[in-house]
């Protein structure tokens, strides 16, 4: 057990899963208490279960990020459970893959856009609010390499009107806009752009041989990335550890957009 997140309370969008998940996990082993919150139920009460005969606790909220009314009661439960609000990790998000398949590219891009950055905006409003009547705390916002970089031509991702992209460039410049406006009020607000990641978001893609062992190249580092590398780097920012960070954008991504 660490000490880094020691009597902080956070909450975590998108926890049933993937860098959300492994946000709680190791947000738990540094000392926070957490709430975690996702669309998908069962996913909820599957990770209340494994922390619970590991011998923790969380707070679970079903709730949909681009509802007002759940956002807020996802924010109330906090605070109603735990008396204040230290940490927002904005990791719920989708890709143009987990739309219908008959969708057409509209319906893609406002399905995409309303989570990836209407529940961002939604749910960092209800937060600020409650980390200025705690006295400040840290945003962490889930973006991509591909908010800064287009998806390259060698994988099948984009014909050039993938959503996905669009939307974590604009995460990206909420944050930096947040982080500055914020910073005076003691809330820091930064994001981290993952590269290609070992999630729920990927498995339909890595299970072709040849389009895994591309993204894997993709990377200097020779490799994707799991999980649990992203939330170490997310559980940093949201530490007292941090606290000179803001509006900044750190690349999680092996080296990806280096080169």
């Amino acid at each position: 057990m660490g000490t880094r997140l020691q009597g902080k309370v956070a909450i975590v969008t998108g926890a049933g899963s993937g860098i959300g998940r492994a946000c709680v996990l190791r947000f738990l082993e540094e000392g926070a208490r957490v709430v975690a919150t996702d669309i998908h139920t069962s996913a909820l009460e599957k990770l209340a279960r494994e922390v619970a005969e590991a011998g923790g606790e969380i707070v679970t909220v079903a709730g949909d990020v681009t509802h007002r009314d759940d956002v807020a009661a996802i924010v109330d439960r906090a605070i109603s459970a735990y008396g204040r609000l230290d940490a927002l990790v904005n990791s719920a998000g989708i890709t143009a893959r987990n739309i219908r398949a008959e969708a057409d590219f509209e319906e893609r891009w406002d399905a995409v856009m309303d989570v990836n950055v209407k529940g961002t905006l939604l749910m960092c409003r209800a937060g600020v609010e409650a980390m200025r009547a705690s006295g400040g705390g840290s945003i962490v916002n889930l973006a991509s390499v591909m908010g800064t970089v287009g998806y390259p031509t060698h994988l099948p991702f984009s014909d050039g009107f993938n959503p996905y992209p669009q939307s974590k460039g604009a995460v990206i410049q909420m944050t930096r806009d947040m982080g500055v406006r914020l910073a005076a009020e003691g809330i820091r607000v930064n994001a981290v752009c993952p590269g290609f990641i070992y999630t729920a978001l990927t498995e339909n893609v890595t299970g072709n041989p040849r389009t895994h062992e591309t993204m894997q190249r993709s990377h200097p580092i020779g490799r994707m990335g799991s999980a649990a590398e992203v939330a170490n780097v997310i559980a940093f920012l949201a530490s007292d550890e941090a606290s000179f960070v803001a509006g900044a954008v750190w690349a999680v991504d092996g080296g990806y957009t280096a080169q």
